[in-house]
């Protein structure tokens, strides 16, 4: 008997790692273990065909892609609705075992209003006022030529993509 319970405690305490226990969203440490590189899926068909998403999303930007397949692989199901945040309906109709047809979010806007809605409202600032904390980090208001913004994880010193601080306007960091 006391084995079973100090096998459920352990279980316990190793699961409260993997999700964030204020708002049930997957932790900072399994998202960014769960993360596809750009070193491993540097083209934009690979991190396509990677998640099992449709071609026409063939060189389009995938950072929100990136983000949504971290947080699919830490056990988030995104819910979202078609048109809500902008919701565009895709899915990953090419993937298969339990990651089939999950919901993926595409675009920076997108993300930004369901991770308002999920995880609570963002800090912005700079930088050095993200200095230390980890989450998920919004540009927007950028100088892109076609994007309109970029989404990545945030180590507390840098990003897993890459960092836009000097080329956008509004930075906003989503603490996990």
């Amino acid at each position: 008997m006391k084995t079973a319970r100090f096998l459920f405690v352990v279980a316990a305490l190793l699961s409260i790692e993997a999700i964030n226990l204020t708002n049930g969203f997957p932790s900072f440490s399994t998202l960014q273990s769960n993360y596809p590189s750009y070193s491993t899926y540097d083209s934009d068909t690979g991190m396509v065909d990677h998640a099992g998403l449709r071609k026409w999303l063939y060189y389009k930007n995938t950072c929100a892609m990136r983000v949504s397949y971290a947080m699919i692989h830490s056990g988030h199901s995104i819910s979202i609705s078609s048109g809500e945040c902008n919701w565009s309906g895709v899915r990953a109709a090419r993937a298969s075992g339990s990651y089939y047809n999950k919901k993926y979010i595409i675009r920076v806007g997108t993300m930004r209003c369901y991770l308002e809605k999920t995880i609570g409202a963002a800090t912005t600032g700079t930088q050095s006022d993200f200095s230390g904390h980890k989450g998920i980090i919004v540009f927007q208001g950028c100088n892109f030529q076609v994007a309109t913004g970029h989404v990545d994880l945030w180590d507390g010193s840098s990003c897993s993509g890459t960092c836009y601080f000097n080329s956008c306007n509004n930075v906003r960091l989503f603490k996990l």
